[in-house]
């Protein structure tokens, strides 16, 4: 498996809690950042064999005018045509009948919303720029247009949140009749309105305990409402996960075109650069070797987000070597922290919220 991201870092408003990379910006420069994503697109070409699932994410891909978004879809319709899943993420506020009849044209399969919260305070609070009522009637245009598989993303721990809204969330989640939920616990990054205004006290933060309450009752609402609960973020009706999301958590292989993107092509990761002019002046991304005995701990720290764990058969064949030997596992399932069953290495479904505590103990020391 192979996957192709492609990254268009431009938004209609920046949101208060994001930090991926992203701007508000001029036609001229969406227009300079399209040309120079294929030249990378272009430089890349020899990696770009295989390609099994493309994901075009952001950012707010349909930020850009309908002439830019097909000039996108068609040079990279090659790798579309050959691809199992193309997920494109949306600003549902943005989401017009002219950009689903180019999705449909170019083969995009999976749309991606950012919904983010049903709570039209919450919304306001976020920096969101949509309504409730805006995602009921976007959801309806889409499914009328053709497209079933939808996931949502949703946040958790919002200042002001309670369980209720939590409770509120997942019930119109449930009358919209989606097939993957992507519901995120806040997280403070660095570089946000949210971490500027906590820090000035003007904000504050859930309790963990409240978030953890929050996280317990997600689960057993999803799981009662019959999804598959594959990954610590992720719920999915069989049949509906994320092919290319499993391709990261699987440690395989992926191209990572536009600013800040990411690609592993063993056994280099690269990053390219996150500010605009660097990018667009072609400077040469970051490159770091990935090592063998590097790549073990990721095994580990990326394939135990998945809910069902990974396989240590697995391991020891690609490694030929005894993973209880290279890591302190048994440590970690005397405290309860991972369960083994036949070979499979998963975390104590109770200690999904704390995963961190588990992936702490893979973090790689050169």
């Amino acid at each position: 498996m192979k996957g192709l991201y492609i990254h268009i870092p431009f938004c209609k408003k920046i949101c208060s809690y994001c930090d991926f990379p992203k701007m508000v910006s001029s036609l001229d420069n969406k227009k300079r950042y399209i040309n120079r994503l294929f030249e990378e697109l272009e430089s890349k070409k020899e990696d770009l064999c295989d390609i099994s699932t493309v994901y075009i994410g952001g950012g707010t891909p349909n930020s850009l005018s309908i002439q830019l978004l097909e000039e996108l879809l068609s040079r990279i319709s090659p790798y579309i045509k050959n691809s199992k899943e193309t997920t494109i993420e949306l600003n549902p506020d943005l989401i017009n009948l002219e950009q689903i009849e180019l999705f449909k044209k170019y083969g995009i399969n999976r749309i991606s919303l950012g919904v983010e919260s049903f709570n039209d305070n919450h919304l306001k609070l976020l920096g969101r720029t949509h309504t409730k009522d805006i995602v009921y009637k976007k959801i309806k245009l889409l499914k009328e247009n053709g497209f079933n598989n939808i996931n949502i993303d949703l946040i958790f721990g919002i200042p002001f949140e309670t369980i209720d809204d939590v409770k509120y969330n997942l019930e119109c989640f449930k009358e919209l009749n989606i097939n993957h939920l992507s519901y995120y616990s806040l997280i403070l990054e660095d570089k946000t309105i949210f971490n500027h205004l906590i820090k000035n006290n003007k904000l504050e933060l859930l309790d963990d305990d409240i978030v953890a309450d929050m996280y317990d009752y997600i689960n057993k609402f999803m799981k009662d409402n019959g999804f598959n609960h594959y990954e610590i973020s992720n719920y999915a009706k069989n049949g509906y996960e994320s092919i290319h999301n499993l391709l990261y958590w699987n440690l395989d292989e992926y191209v990572g075109i536009g600013l800040g993107a990411s690609g592993y092509i063993k056994p280099y990761r690269y990053t390219n650069y996150k500010t605009l002019n660097e990018y667009l002046n072609g400077y040469t991304e970051e490159k770091e070797y990935i090592s063998i005995e590097e790549e073990k701990n990721e095994f580990f720290m990326l394939g135990l987000r998945k809910v069902n764990g990974v396989d240590l058969n697995n391991y020891r064949e690609k490694y030929k070597s005894d993973p209880f030997i290279d890591f302190n596992i048994q440590r970690l399932i005397d405290k309860k922290l991972l369960i083994l069953e036949n070979n499979i290495l998963k975390i104590n479904p109770d200690k999904l919220f704390i995963a961190n505590l588990v992936f702490e103990e893979f973090l790689y020391e050169d």
